[in-house]
């Protein structure tokens, strides 16, 4: 799948990973100038996705209970999606916290913003593909959101097939490498589907996070 990287990545996105909700002055916004330039540097896109039956789904992707089966409901097949930003970002990542902790601090927000955007980009393309054949879809929903655990993470990039479409790699501690790495799944239907968020009272973030913390949701944004 054809991915590309955006002119410019969205700097508020990026600082409420890093906990901040304020504008940035004049000395930040040089900085993100410059982080920005090295992540996009060092990206390098790549994204795959595949369709299956219902029915193909092994027992080890956990599909049949919990948030995952509800997000799925009304849909006789799947899309399982992956993108990735490559080893460069990981590698400037690593190289970076040796030297200037903020700055990586900075460029490690804006990847994930960047890895957002293109895994949005490639939901996009999924979702024009389907259209043509008649085909609906849920919205994304990735292990470790709500209660799908990080388990079904290595059955999912097997049936991606993505250490060899991606160069993805899933630990035995069901993390992906490289870092800057999206997987997730698609309900597919014959008729309008939306799926269903988990919310934030399966959200394992539900304790201490910030959003809530101001009155607001993860969805506000």
């Amino acid at each position: 799948m054809r991915l590309e990287a955006p002119a410019r990545l969205d700097w508020a996105e990026a600082l409420r990973y890093m906990g901040s909700f304020e504008e940035p002055d004049e000395s930040l916004t040089a900085r993100l100038e410059t982080c920005q330039a090295k992540v996009l540097a060092a990206a390098r896109p790549v994204g795959w996705w595949a369709r299956f039956e219902r029915g193909q789904a092994p027992a080890g992707l956990l599909l049949d209970t919990g948030d995952i089966a509800r997000h799925l409901e009304g849909c006789g097949g799947f899309v399982l999606l992956g993108v990735s930003l490559g080893a460069g970002v990981d590698t400037l990542l690593r190289r970076l916290s040796a030297t200037d902790l903020f700055e990586a601090a900075l460029c490690d927000a804006l990847a994930s913003t960047l890895a957002e955007a293109v895994a949005a980009q490639a939901e996009s393309a999924v979702r024009l593909a389907l259209d043509k054949e008649g085909l609906y879809c849920t919205g994304r929903y990735s292990p470790g959101y709500g209660d799908w655990p990080l388990a079904a993470q290595p059955v999912l990039c097997r049936m991606l097939d993505a250490q060899r479409r991606l160069g993805v790699c899933c630990s035995a501690s069901c993390l992906l490498a490289p870092r800057k790495s999206v997987t997730a799944l698609m309900g597919v239907s014959d008729h309008p589907v939306q799926g269903k968020l988990a919310g934030c009272g399966h959200c394992v973030l539900n304790k201490t996070c910030t959003y809530r913390k101001r009155g607001k949701t993860c969805a506000d944004y």
